[in-house]
């Protein structure tokens, strides 16, 4: 995955959008049409959202994410910075992703290496699963719900497990 970047700028809030009491939007954020903002979401700097996408309330998705069309993020769900979530992609409630491996941010001795996870179009992560650093759920992929994901998840693939592993083709 490239690198991500922040860049500076307006936002841009699409024709129909909704965007809830107590959400906060930082700057250069795009929302699509229609999009529906929950109360109390965190959009950081750069994060760019498609068109009929529903975000949850109390969700935080950090800077510079690329969130799909018809995108489903569930509520209390965590979204780390630069991670990709392709159409039609959904996220169960309270789903975590992380971006760091090494555990070593503001470290002064070393520099973070981040590595965002990538959601392709069409899979779907059931609540309460965390997935890792770099990790790719593959298109029509299925998480099953409470799951952690250390592995790549293959194209329609269903996988569930602490830690997930695939146990057939989803459906």
């Amino acid at each position: 995955m490239p690198a991500c970047r922040v860049p500076g700028g307006g936002m841009v809030i699409g024709a129909g959008a909704v965007v809830r009491s107590g959400a906060i939007l930082y700057a250069d954020v795009q929302i699509g049409v229609n999009v529906l903002v929950g109360h109390h979401t965190l959009l950081r700097a750069g994060v760019q959202v498609g068109a009929e996408t529903q975000l949850g309330h109390h969700l935080t998705v950090e800077r510079a994410s690329r969130i799909g069309r018809d995108v489903r993020c569930s509520p209390g769900s965590h979204v780390t910075s630069c991670t990709l979530l392709a159409d039609r992609v959904f996220l169960g409630a309270g789903v975590r992703t992380i971006n760091d491996k090494t555990l070593t941010w503001r470290d002064p001795h070393r520099k973070p290496t981040l590595v965002a996870p990538r959601f392709d179009a069409g899979a779907k992560v059931g609540s309460g699963s965390v997935v890792l650093t770099g990790i790719t759920v593959g298109e029509q992929a299925l998480v099953g719900a409470g799951s952690l994901v250390t592995r790549d998840i293959p194209a329609g693939a269903l996988a569930y497990g602490h830690p997930a592993r695939v146990h057939g083709v989803a459906r």
